[in-house]
Parts: C-alpha cells; structure tokens; sequence
C-alpha cells in the first residue's frame, strides 16, 4: 500500500517528560513532524495526472470520462486514520530499569547516580488501532499546535510507551486518554487538509482527462488534412482491426485500498456491435455446413473449428497483421488482446445433455472473471433436430450458471445470461450454435 511517510525520518525530541508515569522519549518519537501534508498530498495529485498522461491514447478516446475520473479519485484519495480507542489494549507489565534522575520528587545525594539512572520500575506498552494511512502521522498539517503527541506509529498500530517506578501507582487510563485526546485533535486538522484534497481529485482528474483529450483531437484535426492514409506497417486496408474494435472502461473492481501507488486498470472489452458480427459469421459457415453436409461428413472437431477460424480472419486481423482468432489446445477460438481473452468459442460434437452441460463447465474453466463473450458450437450427426433442441435448452437452462434465456437469432440457436462462478451478479454473454450434419 502506498503511504504518505517520507522517506527521511528527523530526530526524536531529546526533552523528557518528568512525569511519575510517562511517555518514554527514547523509543516513542514525535508524531505530525517530519514533513509537510500539503507537500506529500500534492505529490499525490501529481502521481494521478502522470496515470491520465500514462494512459494509452486508444484507452482514452474510449473511456467513459465521468466513471474514469470518479474511479481515479478514489483510487488516489488519501485515508485520514481513524483511531478504534474501544480497542485499545496493553501488553503484560514489564520490569525495567529506569531513569528518575529528572524526577524532582525525589532525593538523591548525587542525581547523576547509578541507582538515580537505573532505578527499578515498569513499562506498560499500549496499542491504539487504527485504520487509514500510517504516513499522515509523520507529517505537519497546515494548522497545528506547539505540542505534537509522541508515539510509534506502525501498520495499524499506535504505540505508547509508558514508564514508572515501582514505588509509585500512575493513572494509566488517565494518560491513555490525555494521549488520545491529543492524538484526535491533531488528526482534526489533518482531516481539513485531507478531505479538502480528496475533495478536489474528481474535478482534477476530469480536467486532465478532458485537457489531453482536446490536445490529441487538435492534432487528429490537423493530420487529417493530409490526403496521405494512415496505417500500421503490415496492415491490411480490408481488414478491421481487432484493437479498434475494443471498448475501454475502468477496471469493475476498484482497489480495496486506497493510493496503493497504481492507477485503476482501463479493461479492454469486446465492442457489443462487434461480438453480434462475430455471431454472424459463425451464423453463416454453420449455415454453409448445413447446405453441404457431405463436404464435412469426414471431418473431425479440429477441421471443423478450423474452417471457422479461417472464415472470422478474413475479417478481423490482430496485432501486426496477425490472425486475430486462432485456438489453442483441443476446442478454443478465442480473441486475445493484451494478455485477456475477449471472446472464446468452444466447438464440440453433441453427445447428449450431459456432454452439452460438461461443455459448459469446460467452458468457464478456460475463462476468467474479465471473458464475458461466450459461444459454443454443437455440430449434431443424429437425425431428430427438434428433440435436440429440446434436450439442449433444458440442460442449458437447468445448468448451475444459468441466470436468464435471452432472446436468439435463429431457432437452431440458443442465447443466455450466465452467472460467473463465485460471483453472482457478474453475467456472461453466451450464444449457442446447433449446426445439423447428419451422416445418413
């Protein structure tokens, strides 16, 4: 997680507090001291407005502004701690020797004595949970007192040291609670300085976003006055090009943290206009295969889902005149781009419901949580269509994922809204193709 602690730390105030119980100034160090909350927050600013900079132009002509920037100040804001004092709990009493010779109570014929320095006593440890971003601790805000608290400030933890002598009862609780007092008011004029900036991150991040968006129309405005056309070295001028055809939107999930120092994902989706057309190419081959059933009579699935890849390349090509759809291990097409599949097909003979259903899980299996273009392709070799389609939407609909029937393009198909595994308010788009071969 990434937090506002500098990467210096100053030195711990050397003055202690000649108190009966007090807090040790050798390991607790002064909080809210060194360095400026207003310098840190703007580096912070500045972080986000590099991640709109960043971003690619592609991603950015595509996003949807308003959700970016909203995702961009959440991503960016800073968590103000909040401390739990209803949890606030001690570490068992331990025995120490400690230094009384400031304690002016108490008598000594040589102050700079050895008993004077290393009298008996105790140390209660106590810690303050809290949630938020450890840093704010080290740092001044822009209003504040003369008199910061001291404390350890560690990952969820404040922690305060408290040193006494044996022949002396402090009130613990009493300081505890002077400590909190303290520790709450500083974090007040944190809180101003921090909500005003958390405040302002949407506006900032909108503005940025809408600033270099105008720069890259101005200069498309200006290129496209040139008669010379505009393509990538090796690329086809028929094709369309599987990269132009996404939709970026920010990432479904936004951090559970916040400021962990990464801007928010702009996830590459398969553009809904372009999934249809994809559909309807595998529409028309399997129409083809069902007009000539003796041309593929002896072929097996891997010729079959072959003849179908090799159909959707003549329309799309990928990244660097690549084939945009190809198939890995045994039943795949699938469009890859950047690392995530965008549409996956899975192409089986159909041996029953219980295959069907088995072809289903597989499906979800090659799948993750990002693939919500689905297809399958069930060549069918037995005579009696209409049963099979029966057979099919039952097992279809009685399926665990199956969310929804959504309306087909044909009768020999098959359309729903499937629920993503462990998450049952994510829905993937899936069509179902029943191509009729028979063999007799």
């Amino acid at each position: 997680m990434f937090s506002l602690l500098p990467s210096g730390r100053g030195p711990s105030d050397p003055l202690a507090h000649a108190l009966v119980g007090r807090i040790l100034p050798s390991v607790d160090e002064l909080l809210f001291n060194d360095g400026d909350l207003r310098l840190a927050l703007e580096a912070q600013a500045r972080r986000m407005l590099e991640a709109i900079e960043a971003e690619s132009e592609a991603s950015l002509k595509q996003v949807d502004v308003e959700v970016w920037a909203a995702a961009l100040a959440y991503h960016f804001a800073v968590e103000c701690p909040e401390l739990h004092a209803q949890n606030v709990w001690r570490e068992p009493v331990k025995d120490m020797q400690i230094d009384v010779s400031g304690d002016r109570g108490r008598y000594f014929s040589d102050q700079h004595s050895a008993l004077a320095r290393n009298f008996p006593g105790y140390r209660v440890v106590v810690h303050v949970p809290f949630e938020g971003d450890m840093g704010v601790f080290s740092l001044r805000p822009s209003s504040r007192t003369f008199n910061p608290p001291r404390a350890q400030a560690t990952d969820g933890d404040l922690i305060l040291h408290i040193e006494y002598a044996r022949d002396s009862e402090p009130d613990i609780d009493g300081q505890v609670n002077a400590f909190l007092g303290m520790v709450e008011n500083w974090l007040g004029f944190a809180r101003a300085d921090i909500d005003s900036f958390n405040g302002s991150l949407e506006t900032q991040a909108r503005q940025a976003i809408d600033a270099r968006r105008q720069r890259i129309e101005d200069r498309d405005a200006n290129l496209a006055r040139s008669s010379i056309p505009e393509r990538r070295r090796g690329e086809s001028d028929t094709k369309t090009y599987i990269p132009d055809a996404l939709v970026r939107r920010p990432a479904p999930s936004l951090p559970q943290t916040r400021a962990d120092d990464k801007p928010p994902t702009l996830e590459p989706v398969l553009e809904e206009s372009v999934f249809e057309h994809i559909l309807s190419i595998i529409r028309m081959q399997a129409r083809q295969m069902e007009q000539s059933p003796s041309t593929y009579k002896g072929m097996g699935e891997e010729n079959r889902r072959q003849t179908i890849v090799a159909t959707l390349n003549t329309h799309y090509e990928g990244r660097a005149a690549a084939e945009a759809f190809n198939f890995e291990g045994k039943t795949d097409i699938l469009i890859r781009f950047e690392g995530r599949n965008l549409f996956i097909c899975e192409c089986k003979f159909w041996t029953g419901e219980k295959g069907f259903s088995e072809t289903i899980d597989q499906l979800f299996r090659y799948t993750g949580w990002h693939d919500t273009k689905l297809a399958i392709v069930m060549f069918i070799r037995e005579k009696g269509l209409s049963a099979i389609l029966k057979k099919a939407a039952a097992a279809l609909e009685g399926h665990s994922q199956f969310s929804s029937r959504r309306d087909a393009a044909t009768e020999t198909e098959l359309r729903a809204a499937m629920r993503w595994p462990g998450d049952e308010e994510r829905l993937a788009d899936l069509n179902v193709f029943l191509v009729h071969t028979p063999e007799n």
